[in-house]
């Protein structure tokens, strides 16, 4: 009778020390945050600036509410490139986990680390596209 060693079960994602998990979050995460949170900030300033008591203003009483605006969307894009560029650098180190390319990755879902970090790139470069369709909403749209 011969005896068969035990072979070790391969964890589902090998390079997982190559990048961190907390770069991982960021690139998955911040973009939405940003948005989520450029798009609050900017109807909060907008609906303030024109209706800040019972009845509604002909004129904002916040000087210069667009450009406050494009600032708030221009913080929402920085984070949004910057999670993305995170997120390349996630899957630049860990996208030879498994074999395969993006496509096998969608479709198995083998290596966590680098679906992780496909998924923030997606994440992060579609919220900027979302972020960036608010701008007509700024420059074209009067003010009150």
């Amino acid at each position: 009778m011969t005896m068969i060693a035990p072979t070790q079960p391969v964890h589902p994602s090998p390079h997982r020390a190559k990048t961190s998990l907390a770069a991982l979050l960021y690139g998955l995460c911040a973009a939405p945050v940003a948005w989520c949170t450029g798009e609050l900030v900017n109807a909060t300033l907008a609906q303030e600036a024109c209706f800040p008591g019972t009845e509604p203003l002909q004129l904002p009483t916040i000087t210069n509410l667009h450009g406050l605006q494009f600032a708030v969307m221009a913080l929402s894009l920085l984070i949004s490139a910057s999670a993305a560029w995170v997120a390349l650098q996630a899957w630049r180190a860990t996208r030879f986990e498994h074999d395969g390319g993006p496509h096998t990755l969608l479709a198995i879902g083998e290596g966590r680390s680098r679906f992780m970090a496909l998924a923030g790139i997606l994440t992060s470069v579609g919220f900027g596209v979302a972020t960036l369709f608010s701008w007509p909403a700024i420059q074209f749209v009067g003010f009150c």
